[in-house]
């Protein structure tokens, strides 16, 4: 058993960073550099020391020290922190840096079926606990949220007592550290809406959002960052979003979607979008989602179509917020549609991204 607040407190997340070659410098009382998880052309990475975390605003990483050691090496929680212990601890990190080249995810693309019982469980602990919360309600209620669509995707919130409603029902405090659901007895979402990922009708992944501007603002498990939504999805055409917000608020408008989590393009989503025949990027207005639309759009040729937001409007979740936001976003994908010179018919298409 490690004293993951001793090895926190003796490696500092920045000082870390550093020896990998992660050029940090200072925003404020954050730290921002260039994200070592992925091609980060403009620095995403923040650093923030007073908490001793880190999130990437590119690729969603993030987590404390141990997570990124362990995301650098492909290692286990367990095996990043025995990278971080003793004597020599400095110098293990500093010789195996050395081969560190963009590399593979932390974990494999599959979690064990003890961690998918345990994050399925957790998230059902959490979804109770959302419906006690008068602050993550109202918290969604200001991000246009509705009860029915938290209920629909099992929306929680970080509550305590995650150990023990485990420990109860003979599940793995192990798996739950090993995810990123606790760290020793501490519940890591605790203060946050929690959004899953389901798959054949089970959790297995999340991200939590804190609603009280903690940082970082989103917080995921230590497992492979999944398309969020695409089991959900029937149709043969499918919006993609950009953030959780803006796959809930296209859920909740009854429209086929998935979440990229991030502006991080990996080859699994490409592959994953492959299936559909018609793929509508409506991504942040910003510099770096329109660069991830024009990626996927690259990789997908005549299948995808890039969907400009109206003027002022950064992503969906702001045009799901505005009266009529819905009818606004339909006349989008209309006058997307019109930029392809009607080469199908949008009468046809629009219906048709209605979700199952």
């Amino acid at each position: 058993m490690y004293d993951v607040i001793s090895i926190r407190r003796s490696n500092p997340i920045e000082e870390v960073a550093a020896r990998f070659g992660v050029d940090l410098r200072s925003a404020g009382r954050h730290l921002v550099g260039s994200c070592p998880f992925h091609r980060d052309g403009r620095p995403s990475l923040v650093v923030y020391p007073a908490n001793q975390s880190y999130f990437c605003f590119g690729c969603g990483a993030g987590g404390d020290v141990i997570d990124f050691v362990a995301r650098l090496h492909g290692v286990g929680f367990k095996e990043a922190a025995a990278m971080l212990v003793g004597p020599g601890a400095e110098q293990r990190i500093h010789d195996t840096s050395r081969v560190v080249r963009l590399p593979t995810p932390a974990r494999p693309a599959a979690v064990s079926q003890t961690e998918a019982q345990v994050i399925d469980a957790a998230v059902s602990f959490y979804h109770d606990g959302l419906w006690r919360s008068g602050n993550a309600l109202a918290y969604l209620a200001t991000r246009g949220v509705s009860p029915a669509t938290a209920r629909r995707c099992r929306l929680g919130f970080g509550q305590p007592g995650l150990a023990e409603h485990l420990r109860m029902r003979g599940l793995s405090l192990a798996a739950a550290r090993s995810v990123g659901l606790l760290s020793g007895e501490r519940d890591t979402m605790l203060g946050r809406v929690v959004i899953p990922d389901i798959r054949d009708g089970r959790a297995t992944w999340v991200t939590g959002r804190s609603v009280d501007g903690r940082d970082p603002r989103y917080l995921n498990l230590r497992v492979v960052t999944p398309l969020l939504g695409l089991d959900l999805v029937r149709s043969e055409q499918v919006v993609v979003t950009e953030g959780p917000f803006d796959w809930l608020t296209a859920v909740q408008w009854e429209l086929a979607a998935v979440a990229l989590v991030g502006t991080r393009v990996s080859r699994s989503a490409v592959n994953a979008l492959a299936r559909f025949r018609r793929v509508y990027l409506a991504l942040d207005g910003d510099e770096a989602g329109r660069r991830a639309a024009a990626q996927i759009a690259a990789e997908l040729d005549s299948r995808a179509t890039i969907v400009e937001l109206p003027r002022g409007v950064h992503d969906l979740n702001d045009l799901g917020r505005l009266p009529g936001g819905r009818e606004a976003f339909l006349r989008c994908l209309e006058e997307a549609n019109n930029r392809k010179e009607k080469l199908w018919d949008t009468h046809d298409t629009v219906p048709a991204l209605r979700a199952a």
